[in-house]
């Protein structure tokens, strides 16, 4: 990734962390890694654990969250599993959300919009129900 597309990158999520915060979410992590996957944010709400892909796009272009493949929700999924896994935490509830962040031309966030569940239509999506 360049310089300019980490700078960018770091900044819609700083803001994506930023609306959950602002919203009642409680992050608890940020950036968890494994063996071919990546979660941007995990927090937690009322609900449960909360696994957070940030999407972000310059002003005008296509809604970000619309540009989440198949084969990017397979990726969160093992993300998700490696996490909950790890921390003992594999029949508790959890879901996906995406924060869809809008950049200006100079890669500044200017709006940001928490979608909630956004995969409960993919048939290969299984969320932590109890």
């Amino acid at each position: 990734m360049t310089s300019d597309a980490h700078r960018r990158g770091r900044a819609a999520e700083d803001a994506a962390a930023a609306a959950l915060e602002a919203a009642g979410y409680r992050v608890i992590e940020t950036n968890f890694r494994t063996t071919g996957s990546e979660i941007d944010i995990i927090a937690r709400d009322p609900d449960g654990i909360v696994f957070v892909e940030v999407r972000a796009r310059a002003h005008g272009t296509e809604d970000p969250s619309s540009t989440i493949t198949g084969s990017k929700l397979r990726t969160l999924l093992r993300g998700a599993n490696v996490w909950l896994a790890r921390h003992d935490m594999p029949n508790d509830f959890w879901r996906f959300v995406v924060v869809s962040v809008e950049l200006d031309d100079t890669g500044r966030p200017i709006s940001t919009a928490i979608i909630d569940d956004p995969f409960a239509h993919s048939p290969e999506y299984h969320r932590g129900d109890p």
